[in-house]
């Protein structure tokens, strides 16, 4: 991950976020940063059941949207 995205992303803990992969499409609030990796406290988007927390390899990352 270039460092300047770690960066401002490591600024933005505990942001609601969504990110894009290739595969996947994860919303949540963003509540951990390393140079490898993202985890996410994901949401179903409906309100209901328990979240779950996403590992995000950073190198799969497309996109990431602050809501």
């Amino acid at each position: 991950m270039c460092n300047s995205l770690y960066r401002r992303l490591a600024q933005r803990l505990d942001a609601r976020v969504e990110v894009a992969t290739d595969t996947n499409f994860i919303e949540g609030i963003l509540v951990r940063v390393t140079p490898k990796l993202l985890i996410i406290d994901g949401t179903d988007g409906y309100g209901y059941g328990p979240d779950t927390s996403q590992f995000i390899d950073t190198k799969a990352v497309n996109h990431v949207r602050f809501l």
